[in-house]
């Protein structure tokens, strides 16, 4: 049953240690609605230990890539583009990681789709110039900017059997993308079996990206016991990732639960932001408590915080309705 139907406490979650927290790595993961088949890390090419090419099936194709918008920076694109051209035509080559210097610019500009094709069209192509680890990984970057995670994890696959791992910005971005694209399911293996492997050390951005994950699909449950291990262990909750599972309890009508969990916040001076109290507020106001919704928003302004959009029409929602607050 979806945890936005249950009706249980977790207080024993948020307040005391959980023994053997670590078993929230060997339980099942929601059943995924998608017929998405997830093959972990599986190689779609030959098994050479050196990455000196991406592999075949995964070259862009206009018309499976979506169009990008127009980005901003285009004098600084064509001056990259005029000293990406530059190298190719020099003897000897540069090496691969000054191609990679101006691939990596690329791709922060948002040029996802020229960035791709530079690697497959002018880089393997015309001049057969031997790819790296890099290179492959702002590949994985592009193809899940590019709504194409499929590309991606081939890709994935790819470094793995070839025996390398992507750094934690790569499978931030392959996780972010396979739960925006309502493959939870996928996303939180994918993100067990990094823990268990223990190649990579996740940060604050993954385990918030899986967290939301969970919550955007009713576990809330199982968000609070990856929170309590993010408090047990070295890489501690932000201000980002209290706010996501204090918003899902509220949803899940478990308001005294979110209230515990922002008291936590104050003892552990992590600083609510607007979208914290508002959650609180909207919760409150679910429950017809006035007096502590009231409180809250008052608190909120006495921290400096302003309100938003959303606050005032939970607040304005609440007066037209009810006639209670003041």
């Amino acid at each position: 049953m979806s945890s936005r139907r249950r009706r249980i406490s977790i207080s024993s979650i948020i307040g005391p240690r959980i023994a053997y927290y670590n078993n929230w790595l060997l339980k099942g993961t929601p059943k995924s609605k998608s017929k998405f088949l997830f093959v972990p890390f599986r190689s779609l090419s030959n098994t050479t230990k050196n990455p000196t090419s991406l592999p075949q099936g995964c070259e862009p194709k206009p018309e499976s890539l979506p169009k990008q918008p127009c980005n901003l920076g285009s004098n600084h694109l064509h001056s990259t583009l005029i000293s990406f051209n530059r190298m190719l035509r020099m003897r000897p080559l540069p090496p691969i990681s000054q191609f990679d210097k101006a691939l990596g610019s690329i791709l922060k500009m948002g040029h996802y789709a020229t960035a791709l094709s530079l690697i497959h069209k002018k880089l393997q192509q015309l001049h057969g110039i031997q790819v790296d680890f890099y290179t492959f990984n702002i590949a994985i970057n592009c193809y899940c900017h590019l709504n194409r995670v499929d590309f991606g994890l081939s890709l994935l696959g790819t470094l793995f059997k070839r025996g390398y791992t992507p750094n934690v910005t790569t499978f931030n971005t392959l996780l972010n993308e396979l739960i925006l694209a309502d493959k939870t399911p996928e996303a939180v293996e994918l993100f067990k079996k990094l823990m268990r492997m223990r190649e990579i050390e996740p940060d604050v951005v993954m385990y918030g990206t899986i967290i939301n994950g969970l919550c955007r699909t009713g576990n809330t449950i199982r968000a609070v016991s990856l929170l309590r291990i993010m408090e047990e262990g070295s890489c501690k909750p932000n201000t980002a990732v209290y706010t996501t599972i204090i918003d899902s309890l509220c949803k899940d009508r478990m308001v005294d639960d979110a209230l515990k969990l922002f008291s936590k916040m104050d003892e552990k001076v992590i600083f609510p932001n607007v979208v914290t109290y508002t959650s609180l507020i909207h919760g409150l106001r679910n429950f017809c408590r006035w007096k502590e919704a009231t409180r809250m928003f008052r608190e909120m302004l006495d921290s400096g915080i302003a309100p938003d959009v959303h606050t005032y029409n939970v607040l304005l929602d609440a007066c037209t309705k009810e006639g209670k607050m003041k």
